[in-house]
């Protein structure tokens, strides 16, 4: 792999940008996730508030649609990208720190608001980071460079995944291996802003400086309909998508009573894969066009669900299994295409604006999906059907999904054909 990244990877700043995002991932990774669900449990938070934390960071999105204008005045975007990762970093390693305090029953709500502006601020720092890495990134080859970004990132999940939870679990008490844990996030940290200062600033120097009105922040990509479209289609497929996908765990665990080892062998069978997809998606995507990408690797989701929704106590293995496997082909497509996409129609001023938009909308999507999933799940269980059908309130769900993203998709083809905008949609979305 290393020898790809020298062989692929010209430039110094896009070799640091590929390493910023590894350290980044590392950090994610140890101070969210499994590790801050557990530590919400420790301070007694309720099951809603910790089922919620694994989709913190697409939620928060939403709040950065409010910082845009600010945020797009800024025309250093390397002094911005730097203030923002050390502002974040330092605000997200304060969490851990909470239990500390004798706060009593404001230690929740404490909890919830510093996590809440914690990733707030990783959302829009990530935000500012991508706008300053694609004045560095050849666009024909945009696709390449994406995937290999994310293989990297991949490898190194994989690793602290198979490492860090045996610190915590190895710990005298569960808290101090938090507290460990949340101490090599710091150490990270620092590596990670130091990458970022080694990264000169965009070539070009400062942007052009315009002053957005409040109004802008979303007049502006509103009325760019290509990107209008590309929004509305991602983020339809996230709320049908996740009306199931965030019961996954919660079934793997509650209802089919798997042990942890079970469930960490089944999710590797969406890692692992991703780390060869991974490249395979991103040639594609220069050579096809990342449009087609999206549109493919979405109906690849439909694999995943048709076989969860399969699945029962008895074949559970087989069928989840081959589910992980569709999901593992879907993701890889998917994130690379949906990165190269939006940037591909995105407008170089105003580039803020629209990427926190998207962000926005991303994260309204990620909150009506558990919410309408679970309104679905409970009328399922009061139905027949939920005592006719084994696991019948969950495996409807991903029923629900299949047939949202598939009409999804069939209306996007429509809506193609029909040419409605007055362009060719293939374009809006």
């Amino acid at each position: 792999m290393i020898e790809n990244i020298k062989k692929f990877v010209q430039s110094n700043p896009q070799r640091d940008f590929i390493a910023q995002f590894s350290w980044s991932t590392a950090f994610v990774f140890m101070t969210s996730g499994v590790f801050l669900s557990g530590l919400a449990v420790s301070i007694g938070a309720s099951d809603v508030l910790i089922g919620y934390l694994t989709a913190i960071p697409n939620i928060c999105g939403i709040l950065i649609l409010f910082f845009s204008s600010l945020i797009e005045r800024a025309t250093n975007r390397k002094k911005l990208a730097v203030l923002l990762s050390i502002l974040s970093r330092l605000v997200t390693l304060l969490i851990v720190l909470i239990p500390q305090f004798q706060l009593g029953s404001l230690t929740v709500p404490v909890f919830v608001m510093v996590v809440i502006t914690a990733f707030t601020l990783q959302a829009q720092t990530t935000v500012v980071i991508n706008n300053w890495m694609v004045n560095f990134i050849d666009g024909k080859k945009r696709g390449q460079y994406i995937s290999l970004r994310q293989t990297v990132s991949l490898v190194v999940t994989v690793i602290l995944s198979l490492v860090v939870g045996r610190i915590v679990d190895n710990a005298s008490q569960q808290y101090t291996g938090l507290l460990i844990v949340f101490g090599i996030a710091f150490l990270v940290s620092i590596v990670e802003v130091i990458t970022l200062l080694r990264i000169p600033n965009a070539s070009g120097g400062e942007l052009l400086k315009v002053k957005y009105k409040l109004s802008d922040i979303i007049r502006t990509p509103m009325k760019n309909k290509p990107f209008l479209g590309f929004v509305l289609y991602v983020s339809l497929f996230y709320f049908w998508l996740y009306i199931s996908d965030s019961f996954t765990v919660l079934y793997m665990m509650r209802y089919l009573g798997l042990p942890y080892a079970t469930i960490t062998g089944l999710q590797m069978l969406i890692s692992l894969p991703q780390v060869l997809l991974l490249r395979v998606w991103g040639k594609l995507s220069d050579k096809r066009g990342h449009k087609f990408v999206l549109a493919s690797s979405i109906w690849l989701f439909m694999g995943e669900g048709m076989f969860l929704a399969l699945s029962n106590g008895g074949n559970y293995m087989l069928t989840i299994s081959v589910a992980f496997l569709f999901a593992a082909a879907a993701n890889s497509g998917f994130v690379v295409a949906v990165f190269n996409r939006r940037y591909e129609l995105m407008p170089e001023n105003g580039r803020i604006l629209h990427d926190n938009f998207y962000s926005a909308a991303i994260g309204i999507a990620f909150i009506l999906g558990p919410v309408v999933g679970g309104l679905i799940k409970d009328m399922v269980v009061s139905s027949s059907l939920g005592s006719v059908l084994e696991f019948g309130e969950i495996r409807v769900l991903y029923l629900v999904s299949m047939i949202g993203i598939l009409l999804l998709q069939f209306g996007s083809i429509l809506y193609r054909k029909r040419g409605k905008s007055g362009c060719d949609v293939s374009e809006c979305m």
